[in-house]
């Protein structure tokens, strides 16, 4: 790939950023690994925008995928591709400390665990792709490493004069809501009749604001620029109400071999 009127100069590792998944299912697991082998080695000329979607190509059965949970419309269910945000999310952090312009991101309807609010990036090959431009004069290269425990995605490139951080701070919170499901069904036949169970904590929505914090080779904060400001939806509790009818405690008539004799007299 000719790089006209540059002067290349030694790939030095800019910025990295790491997420955990060990607790994931298998599924999910095989996901990540798929897709973070998908990114690995993605060289970007000076000036190109990257497009993770044309890069890691559509998420489908047939290109290896499996199912695993996503978040749909503000709640958890099973889909193609599960854990690919991660992968994109993992990416989006390592690309803004590395000094790249982002250009298109979409969070999440909910919190995800493996990064704080305000710094995830959501992708869908339909309709939500993670872009960002490489900003520099000289190309930058991708390294991507998945383990089973740990994601991390490492960006190579020219020098970068001092260093970036990322903070994220909560502005506001919105209480979950609960939902109360009968057991009709009589799926919890120990639950009496009346009282109730949690089955899922509720959690509460964050309103959150996220900044770059650009430091001088000598750590001095030389800027600080707000990047977004996101809202997630809460999750609401669910409780059951059992419908099972209370069990009397009922007594054996006593017997005669049960009845007290009268003491005899001598």
């Amino acid at each position: 790939m000719p790089f006209y009127g540059l002067e290349p100069k030694p790939l030095e590792l800019r910025a990295e950023f790491s997420t955990g998944y060990s607790t994931s299912g298998e599924e999910r697991k095989h996901n990540i690994a798929l897709a973070a082998k998908a990114l690995d080695h993605a060289l970007i000329a000076p000036g190109e925008e990257f497009s993770f979607n044309a890069r890691v190509g559509e998420r489908s059965a047939a290109r290896g995928y499996k199912e695993a949970k996503i978040i749909v419309n503000g709640k958890f269910t099973e889909g193609i591709g599960g854990g690919v945000c991660q992968v994109s999310t993992t990416l989006y952090n390592a690309a803004l400390c590395a000094g790249m312009r982002i250009t298109e991101f979409h969070p999440h309807s909910l919190q995800v665990g493996y990064v704080k609010p305000g710094a995830d990036a959501m992708v869908n090959y339909y309709f939500a792709d993670l872009r960002f431009v490489n900003v520099t004069k000289n190309p930058v290269y991708l390294k991507t490493k998945a383990d089973g425990k740990t994601l991390t995605v490492q960006v190579y490139g020219e020098k970068m004069e001092g260093r970036i951080e990322l903070m994220s701070k909560i502005v506001g919170e919105t209480a979950p809501g609960e939902t109360i499901l009968i057991d009709t069904e009589g799926k919890y036949p120990e639950l009496p009749k009346g009282e109730r169970m949690i089955l899922r904590y509720g959690k509460a929505g964050v309103r959150s604001e996220s900044y770059v914090l650009r430091y001088s080779e000598s750590g001095k904060l030389i800027e600080k620029k707000r990047v977004r400001k996101d809202s997630y939806l809460p999750v609401d509790s669910v409780v059951v109400e059992g419908t099972a009818e209370p069990v009397g405690c009922e007594r054996e008539p006593i017997g005669a071999e049960e009845t007290p004799q009268e003491e005899k007299t001598a």
